[in-house]
């Protein structure tokens, strides 16, 4: 974060009239604030990576819109700039999770059995089980360990315990997992 008050301020500065090294030294000012936020909001599928090139759009937008002369202003208004970036993330993944109004259709004689556990059809026990070969087939050795655990009802900590990794880590390839899961039984 921002030590040196007035070299801060001048990076500020240049950074606003199109100095692009300037820009980049302001943001590795930022680096370790960008970091935890993207720790401390978890969003699924949002790779470090995406939140990096996020956070430095907000950092161009911040500096273009602001007008005053102190630094620690200028910080806590980028901060709540990313936080407010985190939230749109969080809704638009949100949003995009709900299915429309028109799209829903009420429950036919057929759909009661099926939802009540009537007819098994031999079709979609094979479907089922070949889509889950194909989803073992193209995850990584890590996603195939954490899904592994995960369908036995273990918890996410037990798998960070048993893995040896972050929580973070085992809710990104249970993101991923789901994702090609999706795509596998969309049929992409």
């Amino acid at each position: 974060m921002i030590k040196n008050h007035s070299a801060d301020l001048e990076l500020l500065i240049q950074a606003q009239v199109g100095n692009e090294d300037k820009f980049m030294a302001l943001f590795d000012c930022y680096s370790s604030l960008v970091k935890r936020l993207w720790q401390k909001f978890y969003i699924a599928d949002l790779e470090f990576e995406d939140w990096d090139q996020e956070a430095q759009l907000v950092l161009l937008k911040v500096i273009y819109s602001y007008s005053g002369k102190d630094i620690h202003q200028f910080s806590g208004f980028y901060k709540q700039s990313l936080v407010n970036r985190l939230l749109d993330l969080y809704r638009a993944r949100q949003a995009d999770k709900r299915i429309p109004v028109e799209q829903l259709d009420s429950l036919g004689e057929n759909d009661s059995e099926t939802i009540l556990g009537g007819k098994i059809l031999l079709e979609d026990i094979v479907y089922c089980h070949k889509s889950i070969e194909e989803i073992i087939r193209v995850s990584s050795s890590f996603e195939r360990d954490v899904l592994a655990l995960t369908v036995t009802g273990k918890s996410v900590e037990y798998v960070c315990r048993k893995l040896q990794c972050s929580k973070r880590q085992v809710q990104s390839a249970l993101s991923r997992t789901r994702t090609k899961l999706i795509k596998i039984l969309a049929g992409e």
